[in-house]
């Protein structure tokens, strides 16, 4: 597929446009292909051991700043983690946050525990959507908590921990 000086795709009559039935030059031409468009993709890392016995939500020390290409963009926020729940009951709870602790939709809560085992390791994987409207910095980080007693810990120096803002065009 060709492109214009601006970089926008185009068909020619030389590509292979006869495969798809129905389709024509004309209308080859008029698709719209800036939506849907991973714009770019910031990466942090962390290898810290980070331990909390806290109730109430506490960083853990892992953000992400991305400024968004498009006001009306996406943000698809993932974070991985090792983690370790130490006790023989208790919640350990993680979450993606905006710079204000405004969890971030579909990671508020993602909870890894175990009524009957002293430690209880696991892979913890959180993904968000947000959709922040603006075209200037803004930051996610993650947060995690212990209820019920007992100690919440991100094993960063087993795997490293990784947190990703993917902006994907509207």
């Amino acid at each position: 597929m060709a492109t214009t000086a601006a970089g926008t795709p185009y068909v020619e009559s030389s590509d292979l446009v006869a495969n798809y039935p129905g389709v024509s030059l004309a209308l080859a031409n008029h698709i719209d292909t800036s939506t849907g468009k991973v714009l770019q993709v910031v990466r942090a890392t962390d290898s810290t051991v980070r331990s909390t016995t806290s109730g109430t939500f506490v960083d853990a020390s892992i953000s992400v700043t991305v400024t968004p290409q498009k006001s009306d963009s996406a943000l698809l926020i993932v974070w991985n983690g090792y983690t370790t729940h130490i006790i023989s009951a208790g919640l350990s709870m993680y979450q993606i946050t905006d710079s204000s602790n405004g969890a971030v939709s579909g990671a508020e809560n993602a909870v890894v525990g175990n009524s009957s085992a002293s430690n209880f390791n696991a892979m913890t994987t959180l993904i968000g959507y947000a959709t922040p409207g603006v075209t200037t910095a803004v930051t996610y980080k993650v947060r995690f908590r212990m209820l019920l007693g007992g100690t919440n810990r991100i094993d960063n120096a087993t795997n490293t921990g990784q947190l990703y803002a993917y902006e994907v065009a509207a």
